[in-house]
Protein backbone atom coordinates (compact mmCIF):
# COMPACT_ATOMS: atom_id res chain seq x y z
CA UNK A 1 0.00 0.00 0.00
CA UNK A 2 1.14 3.31 -0.89
CA UNK A 3 -0.30 6.30 1.45
CA UNK A 4 0.90 9.77 2.88
CA UNK A 5 2.81 9.45 6.15
CA UNK A 6 1.35 10.27 9.38
CA UNK A 7 2.90 11.51 12.91
CA UNK A 8 2.77 6.83 13.70
CA UNK A 9 4.92 6.70 11.21
CA UNK A 10 8.08 9.13 12.11
CA UNK A 11 9.85 6.57 14.37
CA UNK A 12 9.90 3.88 11.21
CA UNK A 13 10.65 6.87 8.81
CA UNK A 14 13.83 8.05 10.71
CA UNK A 15 15.34 4.44 11.56
CA UNK A 16 14.80 4.51 7.21
CA UNK A 17 16.77 7.79 6.84
CA UNK A 18 19.68 6.47 8.73
CA UNK A 19 19.93 3.36 6.55
CA UNK A 20 19.64 5.66 3.88
CA UNK A 21 22.44 8.07 5.27
CA UNK A 22 24.66 4.88 5.57
CA UNK A 23 24.29 4.17 2.40
CA UNK A 24 25.03 7.57 1.20
CA UNK A 25 28.37 8.20 -1.52
CA UNK A 26 28.70 11.47 0.89
CA UNK A 27 30.90 9.96 4.00
CA UNK A 28 30.12 12.39 6.24
CA UNK A 29 26.53 11.21 6.33
CA UNK A 30 27.35 8.32 7.42
CA UNK A 31 26.45 6.79 11.03
CA UNK A 32 23.84 10.13 11.68
CA UNK A 33 23.67 10.68 15.09
CA UNK A 34 19.96 12.52 14.45
CA UNK A 35 18.62 15.10 16.65
CA UNK A 36 15.32 13.48 17.27
CA UNK A 37 12.86 16.60 17.95
CA UNK A 38 15.12 18.41 15.00
CA UNK A 39 14.06 15.58 12.37
CA UNK A 40 10.56 15.08 13.89
CA UNK A 41 10.09 19.22 13.81
CA UNK A 42 10.97 18.62 9.72
CA UNK A 43 9.28 15.80 9.03
CA UNK A 44 5.81 17.58 10.50
CA UNK A 45 6.98 20.93 8.48
CA UNK A 46 7.27 18.46 5.44
CA UNK A 47 3.69 17.21 5.74
CA UNK A 48 2.40 20.86 5.20
CA UNK A 49 4.84 22.36 2.52
CA UNK A 50 5.65 19.05 0.89
CA UNK A 51 4.72 15.35 0.68
CA UNK A 52 5.79 12.31 2.46
CA UNK A 53 5.09 9.24 0.91
CA UNK A 54 5.03 5.80 2.66
CA UNK A 55 5.07 1.99 1.17
CA UNK A 56 4.03 -0.90 2.92
CA UNK A 57 4.58 -4.15 2.38
CA UNK A 58 3.17 -6.58 4.77
CA UNK A 59 1.37 -3.80 6.95
CA UNK A 60 4.85 -2.58 7.74
CA UNK A 61 6.61 0.73 5.98
CA UNK A 62 9.60 -0.52 3.95
CA UNK A 63 9.78 2.21 2.00
CA UNK A 64 9.64 6.44 1.62
CA UNK A 65 9.23 9.35 -1.11
CA UNK A 66 10.13 12.73 0.65
CA UNK A 67 9.86 16.08 -1.09
CA UNK A 68 9.47 19.73 0.35
CA UNK A 69 8.33 22.63 -1.28
CA UNK A 70 11.29 25.27 -2.16
CA UNK A 71 11.61 28.96 -3.51
CA UNK A 72 13.70 29.77 -6.53
CA UNK A 73 16.72 31.69 -4.73
CA UNK A 74 16.71 34.71 -7.51
CA UNK A 75 12.99 34.30 -8.41
CA UNK A 76 10.78 33.49 -5.11
CA UNK A 77 7.70 33.15 -6.99
CA UNK A 78 9.05 30.06 -8.28
CA UNK A 79 8.26 27.44 -6.27
CA UNK A 80 9.32 23.75 -6.87
CA UNK A 81 8.48 20.55 -4.85
CA UNK A 82 12.15 18.77 -4.54
CA UNK A 83 12.38 15.30 -3.50
CA UNK A 84 14.70 14.70 -0.65
CA UNK A 85 14.99 11.11 0.20
CA UNK A 86 13.83 8.51 -1.64
CA UNK A 87 14.51 4.87 -0.20
CA UNK A 88 13.31 1.04 -0.23
CA UNK A 89 14.84 -1.03 2.38
CA UNK A 90 17.06 -3.38 0.62
CA UNK A 91 14.83 -6.67 1.42
CA UNK A 92 12.17 -5.13 -1.29
CA UNK A 93 14.51 -3.36 -3.82
CA UNK A 94 13.66 -6.29 -6.32
CA UNK A 95 9.54 -5.38 -6.31
CA UNK A 96 7.71 -2.38 -7.66
CA UNK A 97 7.64 -0.31 -4.12
CA UNK A 98 10.53 1.59 -5.52
CA UNK A 99 8.22 2.42 -8.92
CA UNK A 100 4.97 2.88 -6.93
CA UNK A 101 6.46 5.62 -4.47
CA UNK A 102 7.53 7.78 -7.73
CA UNK A 103 4.31 7.00 -9.40
CA UNK A 104 2.60 8.49 -6.44
CA UNK A 105 4.96 11.31 -5.81
CA UNK A 106 4.43 12.25 -9.86
CA UNK A 107 0.42 11.71 -8.83
CA UNK A 108 1.00 14.87 -6.19
CA UNK A 109 3.46 16.74 -8.36
CA UNK A 110 0.86 17.20 -10.96
CA UNK A 111 -1.86 18.16 -8.66
CA UNK A 112 0.23 20.31 -6.73
CA UNK A 113 0.93 21.94 -10.04
CA UNK A 114 -2.36 21.76 -11.65
CA UNK A 115 -3.40 23.62 -8.02
CA UNK A 116 -1.07 26.13 -8.51
CA UNK A 117 1.21 25.71 -5.20
CA UNK A 118 4.05 24.71 -7.22
CA UNK A 119 5.62 25.75 -10.47
CA UNK A 120 7.01 22.07 -10.88
CA UNK A 121 8.57 19.34 -9.76
CA UNK A 122 12.04 17.62 -9.26
CA UNK A 123 13.90 14.00 -8.54
CA UNK A 124 17.52 13.52 -7.46
CA UNK A 125 19.04 10.62 -9.16
CA UNK A 126 22.28 9.32 -7.32
CA UNK A 127 24.79 6.98 -8.10
CA UNK A 128 23.36 4.38 -6.32
CA UNK A 129 19.84 5.03 -7.77
CA UNK A 130 17.86 2.80 -10.08
CA UNK A 131 17.96 2.67 -13.09
CA UNK A 132 14.15 3.55 -13.62
CA UNK A 133 14.83 4.77 -17.38
CA UNK A 134 13.07 8.50 -15.95
CA UNK A 135 13.28 9.92 -19.59
CA UNK A 136 10.84 7.45 -21.15
CA UNK A 137 8.36 8.65 -18.27
CA UNK A 138 8.32 12.31 -18.63
CA UNK A 139 11.19 13.73 -16.76
CA UNK A 140 13.85 15.27 -18.30
CA UNK A 141 17.24 15.83 -16.49
CA UNK A 142 18.40 19.04 -15.59
CA UNK A 143 21.93 19.29 -13.64
CA UNK A 144 24.26 16.73 -12.56
CA UNK A 145 25.58 17.07 -8.78
CA UNK A 146 29.70 16.61 -8.35
CA UNK A 147 31.65 16.45 -5.12
CA UNK A 148 34.83 17.97 -5.47
CA UNK A 149 37.76 14.91 -3.72
CA UNK A 150 41.06 16.64 -4.69
CA UNK A 151 43.06 15.52 -7.99
CA UNK A 152 44.88 12.30 -8.39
Amino acid sequence: MIRRADLQDFDRIMEMMINFANLSPYEPHHNPQYNDQYVRNLLVGLTKNGVIIVGEQNSRVEGMLIAGITTDPWLPQVKTLKEIAWWVEPKYRNTTLGYKLLKKYMEYGEKMQDAGIIDGFTLTNMEISPDFDLEKRGWKPIERNYLYEGVS
